[in-house]
């Protein structure tokens, strides 16, 4: 009898053990010790940044720059022009020698995030020399030199888009171009070189592209410009048109302090004017730039290339080595 009790009462024990340990067992999984023996959960992934770089010299870059930030960009450009393109896309004879040095300064800022501002002041010298008697001045003149401020041009653009996985960024531009530069009372005797601006108001609108497809960085611009005459009445003014400007770039950063760029640049008219075209009233134009950009510290960086005009219609052919400078504040 006693051992039947001594057997109950260890079942008893067990028993109760067996529920205690069961209700309690949920709790006990949720205690520091269970904790620690979970797999710890992974860090999240950073995401790569594409590689810093200049951007490129003739196209226009897409990402704004940073809030509160500025840049300073200083180009220096000589052209010299082997002849002039037809207006059946034919190359004929410049009947002379034309030489542009052409400077413009450019200030960027942003004064909010996703938005940048920057505006284009340009010093432009035209001159030409051993012209053929055939186009000689009016007293016999056959070289003749004008330099002076071009067409000074504000542009804002915003980003519309972020880039992604699967779409570029896309960015809105708006700009007008201001006719600071002489186009009108044109004097015979300088040769046409007194033409150094457009002679309009001319708006620009349009979207500019840009994706990270490593290890290249690509660019696109695609603009219509609109100009607003301003001297149609005067027989010695200079005529713009409007014209669309369609731009393709593509960057590829060899280190941290080398990059390679290759630029696509032009612009398509689809009206002819007779009258004379300043330097900064394009015609239908199509070329090439190859340069390579060097970054001196995190501020300052440089850019050397050569555009060359391939092709055109009804406007000059130029080949343009130049050099840039960038500074960052």
């Amino acid at each position: 009898m006693r051992s039947m009790m001594r057997i109950g009462i260890c079942l008893g024990v067990m028993l109760v053990f067996f529920f205690v340990g069961l209700f309690t067992l949920p709790a006990a999984a949720q205690g520091p010790g269970q904790v620690m023996m979970e797999k710890p959960a992974a860090p999240e992934e950073k995401k790569e940044e594409a590689p810093t770089t200049c951007g490129p010299i003739i196209s226009d870059s897409c990402l704004p720059i940073e809030e509160h930030h500025a840049s300073l960009q200083v180009l220096t450009a000589f052209s010299f022009y082997p002849g002039l393109f037809s207006n059946n896309w034919r190359h004929t004879s410049a009947k002379g020698n034309y030489y542009t040095f052409f400077m413009p300064v450019k200030f960027t800022y942003g004064p909010t995030k996703n938005l940048e501002m920057y505006v284009i002041a340009p010093f432009i010298n035209n001159f030409c020399n051993s012209l053929d008697s055939s186009i000689a001045g009016p007293n016999g003149e056959r070289s003749a030199s004008y330099g002076g401020i071009g067409d000074i041009t504000a542009v804002a653009k915003y980003l519309l888009l972020e880039e992604t996985d699967s779409r570029p960024a896309v960015t809105g531009v708006g700009g007008v171009g201001f006719p600071t530069g002489h186009a009108h009372h044109l004097n015979a005797a300088l040769l046409g070189q007194d033409a150094i601006g457009s002679g309009a108001f001319t708006f620009t609108t349009g979207i500019n592209l840009y994706k990270w497809l490593k290890p290249f960085l690509v660019y696109s611009n695609i603009w219509l410009n609109t100009p607003v005459n301003l001297y149609t009445s005067r027989s010695d003014a200079v005529r713009s048109r409007e014209f669309v400007t369609f731009n393709l770039a593509v960057e590829y950063p060899i280190n941290k302090k080398w990059v390679v760029l290759l630029e696509m640049y032009s612009n398509w008219t689809w009206t002819n004017i007779s009258t004379p075209q300043g330097f900064q009233s394009p015609s239908t134009l199509l070329g090439i730039l190859p340069g390579i950009e060097y970054f001196i510290t995190e501020k300052w960086a440089l850019s050397t290339g050569a555009a060359f005009d391939l092709m055109g219609k009804a406007g000059s052919q130029k080949i343009t080595p130049m050099f840039t400078m960038y500074y960052s504040f």
